[in-house]
């Protein structure tokens, strides 16, 4: 059995094949593997990058079969050749460390065809204390993801961050900060690259899914409501996470 992570430049020590952040990691990319397998004969069928029969312009001929994107297809085989559990592929697989390399790949390309391309997300600074002691130099590496990744790791010292962490204390932090409607969309756009439109802002707070402060001391007579930008930040998540459902 391996004493350390089969994954390249991962290094961690570890009694499987892959060290428990790369298993994390792992599971959160084979998590939509189904989904977009599933979803990809869309792609697959598409015209715009196409060979037709015996044709090398995509042409075709009449009669012949529609043609297929055939890079679409491989992509399909490629993501039908990934393990179904994680866990399983780390206590097995002298080679689980490759897994996740290619898995990273397919699962990313699959997403940018099913879903479409989407800018990256940025989460901040890593912040993982890089020494021992009573004020340990913290990593300032930069953490950028995918908006569908459920983990994201840290390009300078390794650590891999649980997105669901992060929004935790991102909404944390910013639940101390009441701000008008205005200001918390500018603050979560620059915070979080999360940009959130004014009329879906209005249709949350409307259904009653965002709260306003109750307490806020003011001398105005028409005294705007105030909100939490961490609560709305919750309601983005979850629309965002109901529309990947139903799609």
């Amino acid at each position: 059995m391996s004493n350390e992570c089969t994954t390249e430049d991962c290094r961690r020590d570890t009694t499987l094949y892959l060290c428990t952040e790369c298993i994390i990691e792992l599971d959160g990319l084979l998590k939509d593997v189904p989904a977009l397998v599933e979803m990809l004969d869309g792609p697959i069928t598409m015209t715009a990058v196409t060979k037709g029969p015996g044709m090398g312009n995509g042409a075709g001929h009449p009669g012949s079969k529609p043609p297929i994107n055939l890079d679409a297809l491989l992509l399909k085989a490629w993501l039908c050749r990934l393990p179904d559990r994680a866990h399983g592929e780390a206590m097995d697989n002298p080679n689980a460390g490759q897994t996740l390399y290619m898995a990273r790949i397919w699962v990313k390309q699959a997403r940018e065809l099913v879903w479409g391309p989407e800018d990256k997300r940025v989460f901040g600074h890593c912040g993982a204390p890089l020494e021992d002691g009573d004020a340990p130099t913290l990593c300032d590496g930069r953490l950028v993801a995918d908006p569908y990744d459920d983990s994201v790791k840290c390009p300078a010292c390794g650590t891999v961050h649980e997105i669901a962490d992060i929004l935790d204390r991102l909404r944390e932090k910013a639940r101390g900060q009441p701000m008008t409607p205005k200001d918390a969309r500018e603050y979560l756009r620059n915070k979080a690259k999360v940009i959130i439109q004014k009329k879906d802002f209005e249709n949350w707070v409307m259904l009653g899914r965002i709260p306003y402060v109750l307490d806020r001391v003011t001398t105005d007579i028409k005294a705007r409501k105030i909100y939490y930008p961490g609560d709305v930040l919750n309601v983005f998540e979850d629309m965002r996470a109901r529309k990947r459902t139903v799609a």
